[in-house]
């Protein structure tokens, strides 16, 4: 029996905005994205005695069928690199939180594909993996990648910044979940009436480690879409504990605050513990990381 375990780290959006629709209904993305340090640990066990694809996780509401992104992924690997597929155990040990706009099920996605690459001595190029990530979600060639960066076209086309240092993010998850189709409707209905943030400023404060101006230079297009009270509470709450910006990620639910200290984090987040995930998070330079 062959195992492999791979740490998956989420994300958080520093700045979302959505730039254009393809004719196959596509949403064009112009995103910062970076890796932080709450992650998921994926055991693969390849030669097991099994059949097909058994995943465990104590996690209730963590899907265990087919429809999983682990098993997506374990199909097209296997099917793009003509390996005939074997039985294998994936335990998860999950601590991203689920829908939160935090890219966990696109995190575990990409782990089994790196996972798996490596199981079988790396027969697919980084490149096709990326293009396997792409075709199973928008996130995943981000997650394979890691660090800070720039993520464009529908998540395919993707440019790394230095990792952010000296900055810290205290994050929480209002009780409410947002559902991704839903929120990328209500942007199609509202796209006009939406005041959008520079980019270029943001990505000069970005490149420039300037925290202050990356604070107020962060946008999130399917905030200003949703505008739901709760994600506006937590924002809320945030910058009256210290943080100097406020931001949901990606489709939400989770938001979090900016930070130049770790400590001013940690004393925000002391106040904020009603919250169900109330974490400090720090940037990290890697999507994913091979343990052993």
């Amino acid at each position: 029996m062959r195992e492999i375990t791979v740490r998956a780290f989420g994300k958080l959006n520093l700045y979302l905005d959505i730039t254009g629709k393809r004719e196959d209904g596509y949403h064009l993305l112009r995103s910062v994205m970076q890796s932080v340090s709450v992650y998921d640990t994926l055991r693969f066990s390849i030669g097991c005695g099994l059949e097909d694809i058994e995943l465990i996780c104590d996690e209730p509401s963590f899907p265990k069928d087919k429809n999983n992104l682990i098993c997506k992924a374990c199909e097209r690997f296997y099917l793009a690199s003509g390996i005939a597929p074997e039985g294998l155990r994936v335990y998860v040990d999950k601590k991203i939180p689920s829908m939160a706009g935090m890219a966990g099920g696109s995190a575990d996605c990409g782990a089994t594909l790196i996972a798996l690459n490596t199981l079988y001595g790396k027969p697919l190029s980084e490149k096709k993996l990326f293009e396997i990530g792409a075709g199973l979600g928008a996130d995943v060639p981000f997650t394979m990648l890691g660090g800070t960066v720039l993520c464009e076209g529908i998540g395919e086309k993707l440019t790394s910044y230095p990792t952010l240092k000296n900055v810290w993010f205290a994050a929480v998850r209002p009780d409410i979940r947002i559902s991704t189709p839903e929120a990328y409707r209500s942007f199609d209905i509202c796209e006009s009436q939406i005041k959008r943030k520079s980019f270029p400023e943001f990505e000069h404060s970005l490149e420039g480690e300037d925290i202050s101006g990356l604070s107020d230079g962060m946008f999130n297009a399917l905030e200003a879409a949703v505008r739901e009270p709760l994600i506006e509470q937590a924002k809320s709450e945030l910058l009256q504990n210290g943080a100097l910006g406020a931001l949901m990620t990606g489709s939400g639910s989770v938001v979090f605050g900016v930070f130049a200290s770790r400590k001013e984090a940690e004393r925000c987040i002391d106040k904020l513990r009603s919250y169900s995930f109330a974490q400090v998070l720090e940037p990290v330079s890697a999507g994913c990381k091979i343990m052993g």
